[in-house]
């Protein structure tokens, strides 16, 4: 026995290991992820571009699907435009799986020695279809099994729902602690595709908010500036009113900008944009008592 712990004794070497991302301040390699929130908002489709994202990156990628029915799958072309153009992408599905979820996750962590998912990435699609989400004794020997196959080498993304007031995700407090990190997923309305904003609710590593753009004819996944993500469609239109008015005048002062781009130099909520997108946008100088706005 105390051969054995000798053995699993962490040395020097154990601790040179960097933090490393699949997607920058996004996926973390060798880290628990969950993205959780409200059905119809994006998370599968997220799910899909990652998948797709990450199957000419990494050495292996497994979506374990228990939550969408076949029909949803070819509805949105999975095979087509995930399984068929990479043989390193394997799609196990409810109807197809040679044992439940559960067993299927013993198995893998029972597998789960040294560096032998190194490289490799996990997605557990939905969290719910694993295990009940809200009996701690259950969902925690899920959550140690997904450790397991972690402590191995693999990345892991884990898709949750919300709870019924959508603030939080659906479960017990044993789905947080054994997380690395974990999103709140919001949708962004956009004319053509799919718009997410990623919010960090937890992290163990340098993870920021994100927000992406999802094509669903080819899974396409586009990363996008945060702050236009995040923009009003009355914020962005002011936006451009004063950018257009910049461009033309090059320096102008508080009042004069406002007045140009057809707001009155008292209307607070106009005052406020022209703070909240200083120094993204454009930005502001002070003389005297005078303040200067030019583009960035």
């Amino acid at each position: 026995m105390l051969q054995i712990l000798t053995q699993a004794s962490l040395c020097e070497a154990d601790f040179n290991q960097k933090i490393d991302f699949v997607i920058e301040g996004f996926i973390t390699k060798r880290m628990m992820t969950m993205v959780y929130a409200d059905g119809g908002n994006g998370k599968s489709w997220l799910a899909f571009a990652l998948a797709k994202y990450c199957a000419p990156r990494m050495k292996q990628v497994f979506y374990l699907d228990f939550d969408n029915p076949l029909s949803v799958l070819k509805e949105r072309k999975v095979h087509e435009l995930l399984i068929a153009p990479h043989a390193n992408l394997h799609y196990v599905q409810r109807s197809k799986s040679p044992l439940p979820p559960f067993e299927l996750l013993r198995t893998l962590a029972e597998n789960a020695t040294a560096n032998q998912f190194e490289n490799m990435i996990f997605f557990v699609d939905s969290l719910r279809d694993f295990a009940d989400v809200n009996n701690e004794a259950k969902i925690g020997l899920v959550m140690n099994l997904l450790k397991d196959i972690r402590e191995a080498g693999g990345t892991i993304l884990i898709l949750g729902h919300s709870n019924k007031d959508g603030r939080n995700y659906q479960g017990s407090n044993a789905i947080r602690n054994s997380l690395d990190n974990m999103y709140q997923l919001k949708k962004r309305e956009l004319a053509e595709g799919v718009g997410v904003i990623l919010e960090v609710r937890k992290e163990r590593a340098a993870i920021v908010d994100k927000a992406f753009d999802i094509d669903p004819n080819t899974l396409d996944l586009e990363e996008v500036d945060l702050i236009e993500a995040q923009a009003s469609e009355q914020d962005l239109e002011f936006v451009n009113q004063i950018k257009h008015v910049l461009v033309r005048e090059g320096q102008v002062g508080k009042g004069d900008l406002l007045n140009a781009a057809g707001y009155a130099k008292d209307d607070k909520t106009a005052r406020a944009r022209l703070e909240k997108y200083d120094g993204i946008y454009w930005k502001s100088s002070k003389r005297h008592t005078r303040i200067f706005y030019q583009l960035s």
